[in-house]
C-alpha cells in the first residue's frame, strides 16, 4: 500500500465558518508559490457568478490537478462538470445526500464519477444507491458524528462496506464537546478521531476541507500521514 503521502490532498475550501468565503483567493496564491499541482476543490458556497471567478483564478494558478470536486447540485452544469474532467482531470465528484438523485438525473454520462457525501441529521434524503454511481465520499468528521450521535447515517455506511465502493473522502477536524465537525483547525488533535475509524472507509483521494492556510494544511498533512501510515502499517 502507498503512503498517504500521496493520497491527501490540500483544499481550497470556500466554507466560512470561521473566514470569509473568499478566503479560497488567498489559499489559491499560497498555492502557487509553493508550486503544489494538485488540489481538491470545495467551492460549496458559491454561486455561479462567483465559481466564474474562481475558475479564471485556478487558471492562472499552478495547479494542473483536481483530484476531487465538492458540486453544489442546485447550480452546477454540465459544462463545469466537462471543464473539470478535461481541463483538470478530475473524475471524481461528491454531492450530498439531498443533491445526490438530482446530479445522477443531471448528469448520466459522469454517474461512475459522483460519489456520495453523508451529513448526520439522521434522515437519508437520497434514494438512489451510491453504488448505482460511483460509490461514497465518506466525510470522516460527519461519520465521527453519525456514529457519537447515534443517526443513521453511520449505520447506512457500514452497511454497504462490501458492495459500494469508497472511492473519496473529506478530511477536517472533530469537536469532542459539541459533536460537530470543524472546517477550521486549531489543534492537530482535533484529527486524532480518524485513528479508530473503520479501515474500509478510506479511499484513493481524500481532501482537505479546511479554512487554514496552505501552509497549515500542509503541517497538519504531515501529521495526518504519519497517524494513517501507522493505521495501515505502510
Amino acid at each position: 500500500m502507498p503512503s498517504f503521502q500521496d493520497k491527501i490532498f490540500v483544499g481550497v475550501t470556500c466554507t466560512s465558518s470561521r473566514r470569509k468565503k473568499s478566503h479560497w483567493k488567498e489559499q489559491l496564491k499560497e498555492i502557487t508559490k509553493l508550486n503544489i499541482t494538485k488540489i481538491a476543490l470545495f467551492p460549496t458556497t458559491l454561486g455561479p457568478k462567483q465559481r466564474q471567478r474562481l475558475y479564471q483564478e485556478l487558471e492562472k494558478s499552478s495547479v494542473k490537478e483536481i483530484k476531487l470536486v465538492h458540486l453544489r447540485g442546485n447550480d452546477f452544469t454540465k459544462k463545469e462538470l466537462d471543464y473539470f474532467y478535461k481541463k483538470f482531470n478530475t473524475r471524481l465528484f461528491n454531492g450530498h445526500e439531498c443533491d445526490f438523485d438530482k446530479i445522477y438525473r443531471n448528469f448520466p454520462q459522469y454517474r461512475k464519477n459522483l460519489v456520495l457525501e453523508l451529513d448526520y441529521d439522521n434522515k437519508m434524503k437520497n434514494k438512489k444507491e451510491p453504488n448505482k454511481g460511483g460509490g461514497f465520499c465518506i466525510d470522516f468528521a460527519h461519520l465521527k458524528v453519525a456514529k457519537e450521535r447515534k443517526t443513521i447515517e453511520y449505520d447506512y455506511a457500514l452497511k454497504r462496506l462490501k458492495n459500494t465502493k469508497f472511492q473519496a473522502n473529506h478530511l477536517n477536524g472533530y469537536g469532542k464537546s459539541k459533536k460537530r465537525d470543524l472546517h477550521f483547525v486549531t489543534n492537530k488533535n482535533q484529527f486524532d478521531y480518524i485513528k479508530n475509524l473503520p479501515k474500509e472507509v478510506f479511499g484513493k483521494v481524500i481532501g482537505l476541507e479546511l479554512e487554514n492556510s496552505i501552509k497549515k494544511q500542509l503541517e497538519f498533512k504531515k501529521y495526518l500521514v504519519e497517524i494513517l501510515d501507522r493505521k495501515f502499517g505502510v
